[in-house]
């Protein structure tokens, strides 16, 4: 079985905190990591050529596949931007013992 980490930038880590909590509670993933990224750049408003410049953190959340989209919903209803970071990674070679934690901690 394959479980996959759940990406999504977010501006603070008080946002990332409340986030990857809400998951927690709903069981929508069984743990997670933040981490604070020194530097972020992008192109915003769209289509405009203009450079913005942010700070932030990378919310990590371990799962299953069949949670991306519970978890990309709920995202989407707390994270303070209009259109988040929401991605995922497959991942493969997990310990037996690490992938049935990880489904008794799910819904």
């Amino acid at each position: 079985m394959k479980a996959i980490w759940i990406l999504v930038n977010c501006n603070s880590s008080k946002e990332a905190k409340k986030i990857g909590l809400k998951i927690l509670k709903a069981r929508f993933a069984a743990c997670f990591d933040i981490f604070p990224r020194t530097a972020t750049m992008y192109f915003w408003p769209p289509k405009t050529g203009k450079i913005e410049q942010g700070k932030g953190v990378l919310l990590i959340l371990e799962t299953l596949p069949k949670y991306f989209k519970p978890v990309e919903k709920l995202v989407k209803k707390l994270h303070s931007d209009k259109l988040p970071f929401i991605g995922s990674i497959e991942i493969n070679n997990l310990h037996p013992d690490f992938i049935e934690w990880l489904k008794g901690e799910l819904k």
